[in-house]
């Protein structure tokens, strides 16, 4: 079979899946060395629910809330700090941030956070949207909470990560996560928004709930209340990083081709040196999460593959590095093709159901690209 042939595959899987209900609608894009290979759209951005009105079909254009697709980009962010020699991940974060030092954390490293290893998980601010638009109030909350596992722990931190290291970038660079990326990224990437005004809330992709009543992650059941607090303008007119970044899969994509070249674009713009984004991008720890429940393969900021089944392929994956976000969302790069891949959508329903639907699209585009590359 053809690469042609099989990039058609991907896209029809794709379209097949949402046609028969696994995601409202949603958008993938594929790219290699400067070319998109692949952009998809597919289903409707809104209007699933009767009281939404009339279905809204999603675009190229269209911004999804694609959740933890984000952390990378946060990663990011630290890195480039490290890479002007204005900040050392194995310090603490209260070298940075000193508040963050009360209750026992003086100790918690800024490697720890990018690591998931801190053992700082906050539940209650997960089921507190009224507390998201106030980041001084998040501060205050994090720096009071004392940690739930011992330093050293690997246990997933889904809002703490972004909250913890979106201060410590402003800390360090003087203005915010968003501002900083704004004078880092190139224009092509600057859809990749931590924050966007009340106005453009209305053009952003609705995330529905589609699987159980009731689901738990990390403890907490993710279903109760999933599509109010995640669609609400407040959400998304808050900075959540690592949690609530808006923005499409062509320039997801676009952000995780960058990562395959060592941190420049295709154009040739360096962003970032390549030697200290491959600290970033390869494994730094392995292990049973103690949040999610599986097992996990961790760069810094980053998730990798590994030879079993993965949202990054059926089979030995381990050169993929990349991120999900919620459960709906998979972006990442192949390392041994050259080939960054981004499938976003709006349909969430559980672990098992992220497996079984990015699998079989992610092994039928990485199979297609050594005859690409």
């Amino acid at each position: 079979m053809s690469s042609d042939e099989m990039l058609g595959k991907a896209e029809a899987l794709f379209r097949r899946q949402q046609a028969i209900g696994l995601f409202p609608g949603g958008q993938l894009v594929v790219r290699a060395q400067g070319r998109e290979f692949l952009n998809v759209s597919a289903g409707i951005a809104r209007g699933l629910r009767p009281w939404e009105g009339e279905p809204v079909p999603v675009t190229d254009a269209t911004p999804f809330q694609v959740m933890s697709a984000s952390k990378p980009v946060v990663a990011f962010a630290v890195a480039v700090l490290e890479d002007r020699g204005l900040l050392e991940v194995e310090r603490p974060v209260a070298h940075y941030v000193p508040q963050f030092g009360r209750e026992g954390k003086a100790d918690v490293t800024v490697l720890d956070i990018l690591t998931h290893r801190s053992g700082v998980l906050v539940p209650h601010l997960w089921h507190s949207p009224e507390i998201w638009p106030d980041w001084d109030r998040v501060q205050q909350e994090i720096s009071n909470a004392r940690p739930r596992y011992r330093r050293g722990t690997l246990a997933y931190h889904p809002w703490e990560f972004g909250w913890i290291l979106g201060e410590v970038v402003r800390q360090v660079a003087g203005r915010s996560l968003p501002e900083f990326l704004e004078e880092v990224l190139p224009e092509s990437l600057r859809s990749l928004r931590f924050r966007i005004d009340q106005d453009a809330t209305r053009l952003v992709a609705r995330s529905y709930w589609l699987g159980p009543k009731s689901y738990r992650i990390a403890g907490q059941d993710v279903a109760a209340r999933f599509e109010e607090n995640n669609n609400a303008p407040s959400t998304l007119t808050s900075l959540i990083p690592g949690a609530s970044m808006t923005t499409t899969a062509s320039a997801l994509a676009g952000f995780h081709e960058m990562v395959l070249a060592g941190g420049a674009m295709a154009n040739g713009v360096r962003l970032i040196r390549s030697e200290t984004l491959e600290r970033y991008i390869r494994p730094n720890v392995s292990g049973f999460d103690r949040a999610l429940r599986s097992y996990l393969v961790l760069g810094r900021g980053f998730m990798l593959g590994w030879l079993w089944p993965h949202p990054y392929g059926w089979w030995n994956s381990r050169q993929c590095v990349g991120h999900g976000g919620g459960l709906c969302v998979i972006a990442f790069g192949d390392r041994r093709t050259g080939a960054a891949i981004a499938m976003v959508t709006n349909g969430n329903k559980g672990m098992g159901d992220v497996v079984r639907r990015f699998a079989p699209l992610s092994s039928l585009i990485r199979k297609a690209f050594p005859r690409l590359t």
